[in-house]
């Protein structure tokens, strides 16, 4: 766990990398303080994304609902057993994860998993590893089929000096879009609607605090660009802050349109199953 302190030096330094790089990101027009709590994302999404550092508001109106009213609203999980993963950052290490995970399956005990749960490197893994076997090769494909070099370009050093990181992810952005397609969102979704829940972390850098992302509920939203804002927040969950730029995100904030950005939730914590500060 990163304490209170180094996560407001990372968020400075990530700040000003961005501001002494008027010439190379798009101006940008950051929430203002008074509207952080109530900025919503664009697609604007119900359920979409919750505050990670706090409990979750429909948390008590569940806790209090029938048994009969849950097992019509999640007939995927009700009376079954429950099985949960969660996956951590761990960089290049996270190749490990996904050979674990297809490993899990050749010895055919590997379950279905109720929740998943991924942050940074494990937010790569975790829509792959949310949807089962059936998706083992196209897991091994982002993790094996690719070396650094071939996800991230570094940056020449006057670039470096005026930019807002020291790599270029633009090819891992390339490669995100490849594997995660309309039809793996689609089927996300199916799952969504059985009950079963998938969970990507970042973190705002402008309010610095971590966000958690309901992947299933923008999958299922229809809401054009939901594809494209799941491709955002699996790289901005991946995207270490220096290292590589933030991912901007569009949102809207009493009436006006305005941007965050997101970057590695790892910064908070490097593994969740509940929003962070849940016991």
């Amino acid at each position: 766990m990163i304490t209170i302190n180094r996560v407001s030096l990372i968020v400075s330094l990530s700040m000003l990398f961005s501001l002494t790089s008027c010439a190379v990101i798009q101006k940008r027009n950051p929430v203002p303080n008074e509207g952080l709590a109530s900025a919503v994302q664009i697609p604007a999404i119900p359920q979409a994304r919750i505050w990670g550092d706090k409990d979750p508001a429909y948390l008590q109106s569940w806790t209090r609902r029938s048994r009969h009213d849950l097992m019509k609203e999640y007939p995927g999980i009700m009376g079954r057993k429950h099985n949960y993963l969660a996956i951590s950052g761990g960089g290049a290490n996270g190749a490990f994860a996904a050979g674990l995970l297809v490993g899990w399956s050749d010895a055919g005990t590997r379950p279905e998993f109720t929740m998943v749960s991924g942050v940074s490197t494990g937010a790569l893994a975790a829509p792959f590893a949310f949807l089962g076997p059936a998706y083992d090769e196209r897991l091994r494909g982002v993790f094996t089929t690719y070396s650094t070099s071939d996800l991230v370009v570094r940056r020449n050093l006057l670039s470096i000096l005026t930019g807002h990181s020291v790599f270029d992810t633009e090819p891992l952005e390339k490669v995100i879009a490849r594997y995660v397609d309309q039809s793996m969102m689609e089927t996300i979704a199916v799952e969504f609607r059985k009950g079963r829940r998938l969970w990507i972390a970042t973190t705002n850098l402008d309010a610095g605090r971590p966000v958690i992302w309901n992947i299933g509920a923008i999958a299922n939203s229809g809401a054009p660009g939901a594809l494209e804002l799941i491709h955002k927040v699996m790289l901005a969950s991946a995207s270490v802050p220096g290292a590589f730029p933030p991912v901007i995100i569009e949102v809207e904030a009493n009436g006006n349109l305005y941007d965050e950005m997101h970057v590695d939730g790892g910064i908070i914590s490097q593994i969740f199953v509940t929003p962070f500060n849940v016991k």
